[in-house]
């Protein structure tokens, strides 16, 4: 390891909401080993009259910018290769990009190096985490009622309802007309679909909202499962999840926003916010969903959890064809880990052998 004596040199604090700051000097030697690729570099974008852009030679920058700007150019190539070398000795989960200050710089002398990295949080879960859903109860789903059958078919009826037709000379005295509503009939019944006749139509609308009322209740029960596993779990989220968590919900927010056929702009307009208040928003949402995922990524973990690979494999096709031009990588790992999370989903819900379900369509769990 070509830097390994330096990464060791340099020192190691922690720092809180699982942030390092690692801190050294830089030899003036090793950074001068970087000062002919810095020159190329600058040279390649330097815009000088007279020469064409990326053909000025490197003397010819190196006085139009000046020491100080190659010396920083150098140093900026030298982390580069350095600072991976210098996460792998100090053992350090680093995660998004550091954030790296020089505070001494003067050429002929070592440069003095402040690097502030975000690293994987330790997790801690409680200890009765296994028996958690043993005290929340599946509450028991009440069957679909008359009135809610009947509101389902006035639905149906309305989206098939003629439009009304006026004269003129009726709108000009003022007169109204209502849509007319279609008879419900069998051969009503039959134009929706595979319905025989108006009461398998019921009994079909029935057990639909039967069905989605076990749902809400599954749903429900997940949800103070949760609550009550976060509430014990202690974790300092880094920033960088928190943005990236915010990053998803503003995306699905401009497509939401899309569909209604607005621009995110305009939502903004009539909103009388920015997109930097409407981050704000979202912020405790955000950090509440990073939290959870750190926590799912910890009991998956520790459980030896993993995403089937046969239905990754099957959902990956699906998802290439809704979605041909996405970056084939990120969307494995976006697959992979919806349904690990399901599973791990399912086992704190008592499923001591948890079943990859076909949720992948879904954006959070």
């Amino acid at each position: 390891m070509k830097f390994e004596e330096l990464a060791k040199a340099f020192a190691l604090k922690e720092l809180p909401e699982s942030e390092v700051e690692i801190t050294g000097d830089v030899p003036a030697e090793m950074v001068a080993e970087y000062k002919d690729a810095a020159l190329m570099h600058i040279a390649g974008e330097l815009d000088l009259p007279g020469f064409r852009k990326g053909h000025v030679p490197p003397d010819v920058a190196a006085k139009k910018i000046g020491e100080l700007a190659v010396l920083e150019e150098s140093i900026e190539l030298f982390v580069k290769d350095f600072y991976p070398e210098l996460v792998e000795v100090k053992k350090i989960e680093a995660v998004g990009r550091p954030d790296i200050r020089i505070t001494k710089l003067a050429p002929g002398n070592p440069v003095s190096l402040v690097i502030r990295a975000a690293v994987y949080p330790v997790v801690n879960l409680p200890k009765n985490w296994k028996d958690i859903e043993k005290d929340i109860k599946l509450e028991e789903a009440l069957p679909a009622t008359d009135e809610e059958v009947q509101q389902t078919i006035d639905s149906l009826l309305k989206a098939r309802a003629v439009p009304p037709t006026l004269t003129e000379a009726e709108v000009a005295e003022g007169k109204k007309a209502e849509a007319v509503l279609p008879e419900l009939t069998d051969e009503f019944a039959k134009s929706l679909g595979a319905f025989t006749s108006v009461e398998h139509l019921k009994e079909m609308i029935r057990k639909g909202i039967g069905e989605e009322k076990v749902r809400a209740q599954k749903d429900a029960r997940r949800a103070k499962i949760i609550e009550s596993l976060l509430k014990d779990t202690t974790v300092a989220v880094p920033a960088v999840f928190v943005e990236s968590e915010l990053d998803k919900i503003m995306s699905q927010m401009q497509e939401d926003v899309a569909r209604f056929g607005m621009t995110f702009e305009d939502y903004l307009k009539q909103s009388s916010k920015t997109e930097e208040g409407v981050r704000n928003d979202f912020r405790e949402q955000a950090a509440k969903r990073a939290k959870l995922q750190l926590t799912l990524n910890k009991i998956a973990t520790d459980e030896k959890i993993e995403a089937d690979k046969e239905e990754a494999d099957a959902e990956m096709k699906h998802a290439i064809e809704h979605f041909p031009d996405a970056n084939m990588a990120l969307l494995r790992i976006h697959i992979e880990t919806v349904l690990r999370n399901e599973k791990t989903l399912q086992l704190l819900e008592g499923n001591p052998n948890p079943k990859n379900e076909p949720t992948t369509h879904d954006h959070q769990h």
